[in-house]
């Protein structure tokens, strides 16, 4: 499944996130029950994590993270490959940006990694997921790692190259329109290959909690402007 499926279904999927889904390769515990929350555990992190930067607060330029090497599951034998799992994925800001609108590149940065992660087959904690997002596009990825349980999906590519288009900042909601270019990118379903769109365009909406820019939701777009 592309970005583009994740951000086009605005409902959640039927399955309801069960406990323990921190570890991709496992199986869920309660998997398609229909009752129950989404009560997720954590496990510790292999992804490095700065603390969230608040609007206004923003350093004047970061050192980007290591990437720590991954092996997705669920790759056909033989044909494992590594991929890296960002803290963030670099985006230029414009010349003229703003604190507020350097804050929400960094936050949209972060969640664009975890998101990565996710698709790579890092569980939840691992991704940083639970940390760059809220429903609900949280509780879609979610259930997307708990999908990709059951299903042995998994997809395997270069980290997103992430080319700005525009950002717009109001007080408590900002907007990022992106091209996004993902290289390489094989998805596997039972060990089933398929290839991925290579540019798709995404606007993300973030929402400004507790002093967090976090990612909320994400909205397809024409991607012609970015090929």
């Amino acid at each position: 499944m592309s970005r583009r499926a994740l951000a086009v279904g605005a409902a959640v999927a039927a399955f309801l996130l069960p406990a323990g889904c921190s570890a991709a390769g496992e199986e869920p515990t309660g998997l398609g029950s229909s009752t129950g929350s989404a009560d997720v555990t954590t496990s510790a992190s292999t992804v490095p994590s700065d603390p969230p930067t608040v609007a206004g607060d923003v350093p004047s330029a970061p050192a980007p993270e290591p990437a720590a090497a991954f092996t997705p599951p669920y790759q056909p034998p033989g044909e494992e490959r590594t991929v890296e799992l960002s803290a963030e994925l670099p985006i230029e800001p414009p010349d003229d940006a703003t604190d507020d609108e350097r804050a929400v590149l960094l936050a949209a940065g972060r969640f664009m990694a975890s998101w990565d992660a996710v698709l790579f087959g890092a569980g939840d904690e691992q991704s940083g997921i639970l940390r760059t997002a809220v429903d609900p596009q949280l509780g879609r990825l979610l259930n997307y790692l708990v999908e990709s349980v059951s299903k042995q999906r998994v997809v395997v590519g270069e980290p997103t190259e992430l080319r700005l288009r525009d950002v717009t900042v109001t007080d408590t909601t900002a907007e990022v329109d992106l091209c996004t270019i993902m290289r390489d990118w094989v998805q596997y379903t039972r060990g089933t290959a398929e290839p991925q769109p290579e540019v798709e365009r995404l606007v993300l909406t973030l929402t400004l909690v507790d002093g967090d820019w976090l990612a909320s939701d994400t909205e397809q777009a024409d991607p012609e402007p970015c090929e």
